[in-house]
């Protein structure tokens, strides 16, 4: 029997493209692994043989990239993804277009807004302009240049104000939260203000993007909606903007008998920080029987510590001469005693 616990380096890369092309027999992680950061020769190889794999197979194999790459950050599938992103099946190129998520290479720009305006798919559009989220966040943190960020932008805004379909023009607007342009926030609250479900979740995802206290009203408002989507986003929106506002709300929403809105709750609240808050959680632990929500409220806990100790020692507790001795810790150092 084959060993399976040998190193993924041992592997050969033909072992890799037998194993793939075995489908009665589920990918071991040793090959996944052996997927990461591939060398030219060896994509090309891979390349060769990919459509040869039924799109059940292709569809598993990025799946299960992704899930690797959400536990093991210094796994990189972006080459594979961006082979899938031409794949023949639609199925296939969603989940490529979303592996590429934590990319910061401009380059994919461009690939992402031909995608948006050209696949005759609707959820792959869709989740290009999603895509298309990571690079307006990018530009508004100085992570690649203002002309790459307003590439993205000119794309989705063409988007929100032309005639597509509306679950494409929804993840538009989503990821055009993340703007600072003056014109978004119009276009966000003309979505809420318009009252439809589907519309309104989308405002508060992106309220949730906008690092903009201003969403408050709107954002505490809907804590209470008895769609559950709503009151789920609006959850994990008052997270985002830490509105310690929403603490009473978010409590009330820890009893929601869906236990998608509780679990937002609970993590908004953990982002809030706050008295009360890890008892809350405690108690949710030991009624909770799933073992991911309890796994996800344990995570929750650890964040809460964390936002706790960042509020007591929050930047506004110091003095412009202490954050001066924070930033020149030798200067400090070598003060004269005895000057005034």
């Amino acid at each position: 029997m084959e060993n399976d616990n040998h190193s993924e380096d041992q592997l050969s890369f033909s072992d890799v493209l037998a194993a793939l092309q075995d489908e009665k027999t589920p990918l071991a992680p040793r090959y996944l692994y052996r997927l990461s950061a591939l060398e030219s020769a060896d994509l090309t190889a891979l390349q060769h043989i990919w459509q040869q794999l039924s799109g059940t197979r292709r569809l598993a194999v990025l799946e299960d990239l992704e899930m690797l790459a959400e536990s093991n950050t210094v796994m990189d599938f972006d080459s594979v993804n961006e082979m899938a992103l031409t794949d023949e099946d639609a199925r296939v190129r969603v989940v490529a277009i979303r592996g590429l998520w934590a990319t910061e290479q401009p380059e994919l720009i461009g690939q992402l807004v031909q995608i948006l305006q050209t696949d005759k798919d609707m959820d792959v559009r869709a989740q290009a302009a999603a895509g298309l989220g990571r690079f307006v966040y990018l530009g508004e943190v100085g992570e690649v240049s203002a002309a790459a960020q307003q590439e993205a932008e000119a794309a989705l805004l063409e988007v929100l104000h032309g005639d597509e379909d509306p679950l494409i023009q929804r993840r538009a607007l989503e990821s055009m939260g993340f703007s600072s342009r003056h014109e978004v926030a119009e276009l966000i609250e003309n979505a809420f203000d318009g009252g439809e479900e589907e519309w309104v979740s989308s405002a508060l995802f992106a309220m949730g993007r906008s690092a903009d206290e201003r969403w408050g009203p709107q954002v505490m408002q809907s804590l209470a909606d008895p769609n559950m989507e709503i009151s789920r986003e609006a959850a994990k929106a008052a997270g985002e903007l830490e509105l310690s506002d929403a603490r009473p709300g978010l409590f009330d929403l820890l009893q929601d008998e869906e236990s998608e809105v509780r679990l937002a709750a609970a993590w908004a609240l953990s982002q809030i920080g706050g008295n009360g808050i890890a008892d809350a959680l405690e108690e949710m632990i030991e009624r909770a029987e799933d073992e991911d929500e309890i796994d996800l409220l344990e995570s929750a806990i650890e964040n809460l510590a964390f936002t706790n100790e960042m509020d007591e020692l929050s930047l506004l507790d110091f003095s412009p001469e202490d954050l001066e001795d924070f930033a020149n810790p030798d200067a400090a150092d070598d003060e004269d005693p005895d000057q005034e």
